[in-house]
């Protein structure tokens, strides 16, 4: 068991305000956000990219926004256990001592926000939103539930109020946007504050629904 996770991270201003963590999809790396991060445009913030810690070994397709460099290697936050079943409490341990020993000693938590896209977003459901600690925002981009049962509650009492927005293309044909629907009524039925929005396109991030996680970022206190 991998136990630090690695991570890129890149201030955006001498003496940022804020930390935004954005989780990568399955077949990604810590690179994989590089470009949005150069082309987001987020006031006094530190970007923190951590990566998956499980290396893919098959040929199997890289989420399409994740960087496709044979140099670098595919990386996964979850991986199929010996009775079929995926496993998902071990990398949930890595990264909670990941906020608690990178991110909350340097930000407080309500300062910290936190992207994921696909299997990324995967990972915002069932570790980020459980999360003790007031969170500033939580946006899963083409995301599903790894966990589909009623009787699994995600969000802790620290983020009911915790804006979080909900991204999927309509023409996603690698994760059906009926996997971020059942989320979403997953998320309302809990009582959390949690919008969705829809785009046009695929399995991809749009920029349009970036521009409305940049403002949520910028207008918080």
């Amino acid at each position: 068991m991998q136990k630090n996770i690695d991570y890129n991270s890149f201030k955006n201003s001498d003496m940022p305000k804020k930390a935004v963590v954005a989780i990568h999809g399955w077949g990604g790396n810590k690179k994989s956000f590089s470009s949005l991060v150069k082309n987001v445009k987020v006031d006094d913030v530190e970007w923190f990219l951590p990566e998956a810690p499980y290396l893919i070994k098959d040929e199997s397709p890289t989420d399409s926004n994740n960087i496709n460099d044979d140099s670098l290697p595919r990386k996964s936050w979850t991986y199929k256990k010996d009775d079929g079943s995926w496993e998902i409490e071990e990398p949930i341990v890595m990264l909670k001592a990941f906020f608690n020993d990178i991110i909350f000693k340097q930000y407080e938590s309500s300062d910290v926000y936190v992207i994921g896209f696909s299997q990324g977003a995967a990972v915002c459901y069932e570790c980020i939103m459980g999360i003790e600690k007031k969170i500033g925002g939580i946006f899963p981009i083409g995301g599903f539930l790894f966990k589909d049962s009623d009787k699994y509650k995600r969000v802790s009492s620290f983020n009911m109020d915790t804006p979080i927005l909900i991204g999927h293309g309509v023409n996603d044909d690698v994760v059906p946007i009926e996997r971020s629907r059942i989320a979403y009524n997953k998320l309302l039925d809990e009582g959390a504050s949690v919008k969705f929005y829809e785009y046009n396109g695929g399995h991809k991030i749009s920029i349009k629904y970036i521009k409305e996680v940049v403002k949520i970022i910028n207008e918080s206190k």
